[in-house]
């Protein structure tokens, strides 16, 4: 059997460019001075240094952490990290220095190391598991209980991070409230999902009674799942004469639409129109839950064809206001959709 000869490619690295001292110096040095106009190169700069010096820079990194400068360095530890500088970092930012390191400002660096490096976080999250288990929460000032609350609606449904949030956010229930809210009005679809499934879904603890333990403290009345409007967010203008968003319930029984196909709703003279002749509509905010509803109005009062993706979504047209017809689409999937596209063209038949 012939073989075919292998050819790899090895980066030599050289001997190191200084002492350990020197280099302890060096790094100090470096991260002493960060700041916004040299951050990327000091992480270019460590980042060549790692293959000899990679303890030092986590011990060097995990000093600077612990001074009252750390606020120019959660990009430089979120590009650095290993498992020992997490485990530094967030231990420091958890224990007596809570209070000045434990801030909302740093949410993002704690859940990036969090995620990457699981076992980081675990001091924290027995301290809050431990507290909720025996109905005492700890006493976190508010910028500490922001803190965790972000940390814990931010952190995806993997391990055990959906299980203890479930289990802890009761206690800090008007911190998490004031923090979703401001979830739904970011515009970003990811996050205004993840608030939703905290405000609204049965299985969030946050939106049910503080019955069976769970403390009161302050909890705003919420909407029910079935009660709530399937869309969030306001309606254009209909004066302004384009296809606009009509908030609909989801239904609990709904009755089966007719098939898709080429619906006539008003049919007037078609000579007697002159408006757009064909158009895109997109679904916009939340997903659309399972038999909710989602309507577009405004649309020409004539005989339309419509393309959407009928696997997805049931359609039918209805007679509108001052003349004009509703397009009604019903999302009769297995889940929440959130992709909607219809693209219409008055009909010439």
């Amino acid at each position: 059997m012939a073989l075919t000869p292998a050819h790899a490619q090895f980066k030599v690295t050289g001997p190191a460019p200084y002492s350990p001292a020197v280099a302890r110096q060096k790094i100090r040095a470096l991260l002493e001075k960060v700041d916004a106009n040299n951050r990327e190169q000091t992480v270019t700069t460590l980042t060549g240094w790692l293959a000899w010096y990679r303890d030092i820079i986590d011990e060097e990194l995990i000093a600077a952490w612990q001074k009252d400068t750390r606020g120019n360095l959660t990009d430089v530890v979120k590009s650095l990290a290993d498992a020992k500088v997490a485990v530094g970092v967030i231990n420091f930012s958890w224990g007596p220095q809570r209070a000045a390191a434990f801030l909302p400002g740093y949410a993002p660096m704690f859940e990036d190391l969090l995620l990457r490096f699981p076992d980081s976080g675990q001091p924290m999250m027995n301290d809050l598991v431990h507290a909720a288990a025996a109905g005492q929460p700890l006493d976190l000032s508010p910028t500490e209980a922001e803190t965790v609350c972000r940390i814990l609606i931010d952190m995806p449904d993997i391990g055990l991070w959906r299980k203890q949030a479930v289990q802890i956010l009761p206690f800090y229930r008007a911190t998490a409230q004031s923090l979703l809210a401001r979830d739904l009005r970011s515009g970003d679809p990811e996050t205004v999902d993840r608030a939703n499934f905290w405000l609204y879904d049965p299985r969030s603890s946050i939106q049910q009674s503080s019955e069976g333990g769970a403390p009161s403290t302050g909890r705003r009345k919420m909407v029910p799942p079935g009660e709530r409007p399937a869309l969030i967010g306001a309606d254009p203008d209909p004066s302004a004469g384009a296809p606009t968003l009509q908030r609909r319930t989801p239904q609990t029984n709904p009755q089966p639409d007719p098939p898709p196909a080429v619906t006539a709703a008003i049919a007037p003279d078609p000579k007697s129109y002159n408006g757009p002749m064909s158009g895109t509509l997109q679904c916009r905010g939340e997903a659309v839950p399972q038999n909710a509803e989602y309507v577009f109005r405004n649309l020409p009062p004539l005989k339309l064809q419509l393309d959407y993706d009928t696997k997805m979504w049931d359609a039918r047209l209805v007679p509108g206001d001052d003349g004009t017809q509703r397009l009604i689409l019903r999302n009769k999937s297995s889940g929440a959709q959130r992709k909607c596209v219809v693209h219409w063209t008055v009909s010439s038949n």
